[in-house]
């Protein structure tokens, strides 16, 4: 039996991300024949700081001009429908803006473990439940720790620049094959699907590629 791969093209700061995620996860759980996850990288903001994250709304408000305040406001759509439809919590009041090149770095070694799928969730957490920042080394292992993977093995990794031609790689390979936003999902190689889309939309894709 053939399994079949979707790929799961995100990023760690982005909210439509995390409840994409789940959505695969509602997909994969559904589903009565195995299907392979495959985490694939798409930075929103590959140049942000790798230092101190910004707080997220601070940044938000700042590119659009409004006080924190309104900010805070007009994220109010996004946290209802997280816990609403997908039991996420999003604390903006706590949330960081950090470069997430060595979080997704590392889920890549994840994959490595057989790991990817909780390192990933990990991640998403970290950022919009736990105001985690990961540009700090510490709170980024703190996830390979709760996964139970090797976590001194992991800092070697950080210390290097394994894995970042993976993710740059993914970003270009994903912008020419016409991917410009996420969460955007490539089933078995062909079917493309983006956004947050009910489970009946992976449904009717995943018949068409196993009735193949």
């Amino acid at each position: 039996m053939t399994i079949l791969k979707i790929q799961l093209y995100a990023d760690f700061t982005c909210p439509f991300s995390y409840m994409g995620k789940r959505r695969l996860d509602e997909v994969m759980e559904a589903s009565e024949e195995p299907i392979e996850f495959e985490w694939r990288a798409f930075q929103l903001t590959p140049e942000a700081s790798k230092e101190k994250a910004m707080p997220t709304v601070e940044l938000l408000a700042k590119k659009f001009h409004k006080t924190y305040e309104e900010t805070l406001a007009t994220t109010k759509r996004l946290r209802d429908q997280a816990a609403n439809e997908f039991g996420l919590t999003y604390n903006y009041e706590t949330m960081l803006a950090p470069n997430t090149l060595n979080a997704h770095r590392l889920t890549y070694w994840a994959a490595t473990q057989g790991k990817s799928h909780e390192v990933a969730e990990g991640y998403f957490a970290a950022i919009f439940t736990h105001g985690k920042d990961l540009n700090r080394e510490e709170d980024v292992l703190e996830v390979i720790a709760n996964a139970g993977l090797d976590v001194e093995e992991a800092k070697a990794i950080l210390r290097s620049d394994a894995y970042e031609a993976d993710v740059q790689a993914d970003r270009s390979q994903a912008i020419q094959n016409g991917i410009r936003s996420v969460p955007s999902y490539v089933i078995n190689d062909e079917a493309l699907i983006t956004g947050v889309q009910p489970v009946s939309t992976f449904v009717q894709a995943i018949n068409e590629q196993r009735a193949k």
